[in-house]
Formats: structure tokens, C-alpha cells, sequence
């Protein structure tokens, strides 16, 4: 058989399994992405929510109050733009969680397809290479800002990883630094696995689908005239390829009005944090080590843009072979009734499938290559502490 047999439990294949990371990190949010979702988690989200996103953010603003000199200012200003981001994403993800389980329905209705050795070893290939990139997501996000944590203490109490408000003065003696440093260190932790969802779920998403649409292209160009079938089951194999399509565009649509939002809000977020750090720098005299570590919290603001730009581009790029793909198929020895389906189908996909930036900005490769910071930050000269700036490039 062309396309081998129904896949065997032993064979199996769990496309769900490339988002086991970013699953695991949910968990500490309190959201799980299944249908048994009981009170204590529900709880549990809410009040994580309340306390990280609201109270936690809300000391950053506060201390925006508190400031001595306009540096102090423009240096809290980029975290709190980063923080305000990471509510709102969050918050885009949270509402996508229904749609997250039907979505790992479908999943499983392509997994169960039949597929040849070939095109299983690829799906394979691509789960794992997901779990690898969300590994390192995982890891990064949390390594720095272990970083800013390990880089105050060892100020010797002088100074929090963040300046930020709280309700006594932490400087009074060791036992309220230690405090404040630690709920700094959890709750920073707990945004930057947030972060780890916001940034990693929809580009995900779309590296699988990329995978199954390849499959479902590979299908449709191998169809040909068949002596041992009738015109009825070539035409039903035309129409279940037909509905695995239907299904991955349904899911493409999904991940198209979850990125789009998160996405407008990256760009904008990065050109704020970039305009108020440019001030910074034109306006003080910076350190090499200052200097460095700008450079790295910039790159890390654009990375964060990469992925989506990049699968987004691939997807429209496999949507766009599409019409190739069928008419390189031997359609021509078929019926004039499935060649009838098959112009109309060709005439259905011809339509660019273009993930939209806040429905205005096309999220493609063409348009991060034009994302570049404005020449007047080649030669800057000042910026906020070394771990500061990675820790608040990961709150984006």
C-alpha cells in the first residue's frame, strides 16, 4: 500500500508530544489543557493570576512614583512595558485553552491517518525537534533570570534584581531583603514560565501543522487512475484528503487569531523598550559591561519575533505548493467528475494564507528582516544593569 496501514500502538504517533514543555509549564499556572479541569485548578489560575499579574505587577507601577532622576525613570520604564506584555499574552492564552483541547483533538484524528514509514520518521523528527526548542526556551528563560537573582545577591543587600515597591524599606535590615529578593526570584519565575507559553505555543502549533499539511500535499500528489478501484473510492480518498485539509486550515485559522494579537503586542512592546532605551543611552554614559549587555537585550527582543515570523513564512510557503502538488498529480486519467473537484479545490487554495500582525502587519521573514533597530542605537550610551536587561528581555 502506498501509504501503509493505520498506525499500530506500538507504531503510534502523539503529534501532542511537541508541546509536552510548554504543557509542563502551564501546569504551574494552574492551567492544564484537558477536559477534566477541576475547581482546585481553576482556583489555582485565578489566584496565580491575581497575585503574579496584578499584585506583582501592579509594585513595578507604583515604583514608577518613587523615582529620584529621569534615568531611574526611563530604566523601571522598560520593565514595566515588559510585564504589562507578558499580562496581556498570558491572558490571550488562557482564553485559548478551550480551544487548545479541540485542537489536540484533531491532532489526533491526522496522527491516526495512514502514513508511510517516510512520513513517519519526519513527524517524528519534528516533535522531537519541538520539545528540543521548547527545552531550550524552558531553560533559557529561567536561567536568566536565576541570573539577575544570583547578581543581587551577591550586592551584599545593596540592591533588589528589580527596583520596585514595597510596603516597608527592605534596606532596613538582612531578614527584609532576604524576603524581598526571594518573592522577586518566585514571582519572576513564575512570569517567565508564562513567557515560555506566550512565546513557544503558536509557533509550535505551527511547525506540526507545516508537518501534516507536507503529508497531506504528499497524498494528494500521488493520487492516479487505480485498476483495482472504482471512481466512487478514488473519489472517496479525494474527499477524506479533502477533510484532513479542511481540518489543518481550521486549525491554522485558530493559531492565526492567537498570534496575530500576540504578535502586534511583541512589535509594539519592542519598539517602546527600544525608543526608551535609545533615550537612556543618548542621554548617559554607559559601561562596556552596560554596552553588552544592551546588545543581548536587544537580539533577545528580536528572536522573540523570529519564530513566529519564520513558521508562519513556512506555512504559507507549503500552502502556496499546494496547487503544484495537485496539479503534478495524474489527475488527467481520472473521471471528469473528480477532475470537476479537483479545479475547484485548486481554485480554493489558491488564496495566500498570511498570518496578520493586529490584522495590518504580514508576520513573514520579508517583514523581520525590516524589524532593525533604528541607526541612532549603533552608537549608544547608557542602559540599566547587566541582568536587569536579560531579565526583562524574557518578560516580553
Amino acid at each position: 500500500m502506498l501509504f501503509g496501514s493505520k498506525n499500530t500502538p506500538e507504531d503510534r504517533i502523539e503529534s501532542i508530544e511537541a508541546f509536552g514543555i510548554v504543557y509542563f509549564s502551564l501546569k504551574f499556572q494552574g492551567m492544564l489543557i484537558t477536559e477534566d479541569y477541576r475547581l482546585r485548578h481553576k482556583i489555582h489560575v485565578v489566584t496565580n493570576f491575581i497575585f503574579t499579574n496584578i499584585f506583582y505587577y501592579s509594585s513595578f507601577i507604583i515604583q514608577l512614583f518613587f523615582v529620584n532622576n529621569l534615568r531611574q525613570l526611563l530604566e523601571n520604564i522598560p520593565m514595566n512595558i515588559c510585564v504589562t506584555a507578558c499580562s496581556i499574552k498570558f491572558l490571550v492564552i488562557l482564553r485559548l485553552r478551550p480551544s487548545l483541547i479541540e485542537m489536540n483533538k484533531q491532532l489526533k484524528c491526522l496522527d491516526s491517518r495512514p502514513m508511510t514509514d517516510k512520513q513517519k520518521d519526519k513527524l517524528r523528527k519534528e516533535i522531537k525537534f519541538c520539545r528540543i526548542i521548547s527545552s531550550v526556551v524552558f531553560i533559557f528563560y529561567l536561567g536568566v533570570n536565576f541570573a539577575y537573582v544570583l547578581a543581587a545577591a551577591l550586592s551584599h543587600g545593596t540592591k533588589l534584581g528589580f527596583e520596585m515597591w514595597f510596603p516597608y524599606d527592605w534596606h532596613k535590615n538582612a531578614f527584609r531583603y532576604w524576603l524581598s529578593l526571594s518573592i522577586q526570584a518566585v514571582f519572576q519565575q513564575q512570569l517567565a514560565l508564562q513567557n515560555v507559553a506566550n512565546d513557544s505555543i503558536g509557533v509550535l502549533y505551527l511547525c506540526i501543522l507545516s508537518a501534516h499539511l507536507q503529508i497531506i500535499m504528499e497524498r494528494f500528489a500521488h493520487i492516479h487512475y487505480d485498476p483495482e478501484k472504482t471512481e466512487e473510492e478514488t473519489l472517496q480518498d479525494f474527499i477524506r484528503y479533502l477533510e484532513d485539509h479542511r481540518v489543518i486550515m481550521d486549525l491554522f485559522e485558530i493559531i492565526q487569531k492567537t498570534l496575530s494579537f500576540t504578535i502586534f503586542i511583541q512589535f509594539i512592546t519592542s519598539i517602546l523598550v527600544f525608543s526608551t532605551a535609545g533615550v537612556v543611552y543618548l542621554r548617559f554614559s554607559p559601561s562596556s559591561t552596560e554596552t553588552a549587555a544592551v546588545f543581548i537585550f536587544m537580539v533577545a527582543e528580536i528572536s522573540e519575533i523570529y519564530p513566529s515570523c519564520y513558521y508562519s513564512n513556512k506555512f504559507m510557503e507549503k500552502t502556496d505548493q499546494m496547487v503544484f502538488m495537485l496539479y503534478s498529480s495524474s489527475w488527467m486519467d481520472l473521471s471528469p467528475k473528480y477532475r470537476k473537484y479537483l479545479i475547484i479545490f485548486m481554485q480554493m487554495t489558491q488564496e495566500k494564507k498570511i498570518i496578520l500582525a493586529g490584522k495590518q502587519i504580514p508576520i513573514t521573514l520579508t517583514t523581520f528582516m525590516s524589524f532593525d533597530l533604528p541607526e541612532k542605537y549603533k552608537h549608544t550610551t547608557s542602559s540599566p544593569a547587566f541582568f536587569q536587561f536579560l531579565a526583562s528581555a524574557c518578560m516580553v
